[in-house]
């Protein structure tokens, strides 16, 4: 990832773009400050908030289904419970 000042993206916009399609990053700094990012359009999906948002959920209906399953073949569990008899196991 390169730095570059705000003034020198304005004088180099277009070389700027260039390199950032063929993936380099570039934090722009303001006085010295980050004030943003210039990264790849590849990268942007990656922190895209409805997306990440989607894996999340993803993730987490993944948890509930895995849980049920769990249940399905042992019963009702207690998570702190089951947590602590693996602990224990481990270190035996």
């Amino acid at each position: 990832m390169r730095t570059i000042s705000a003034l020198e993206v304005r004088a180099k916009f277009g070389q700027v773009l260039d390199e950032a399609a063929a993936g380099q990053r570039f934090v722009v700094e303001r006085s010295g400050t980050p004030v943003a990012a210039i990264v790849p359009l590849a990268d942007l999906a990656a922190v895209d908030p409805e997306k990440m948002r989607a894996r999340r959920v993803a993730a987490l209906d993944e948890l509930r289904r895995m849980g049920a399953v769990f249940r399905e073949r042992y019963g009702p569990i207690d998570a702190a419970a089951a947590v602590r008899a693996e602990r224990d196991g481990a270190h035996r």
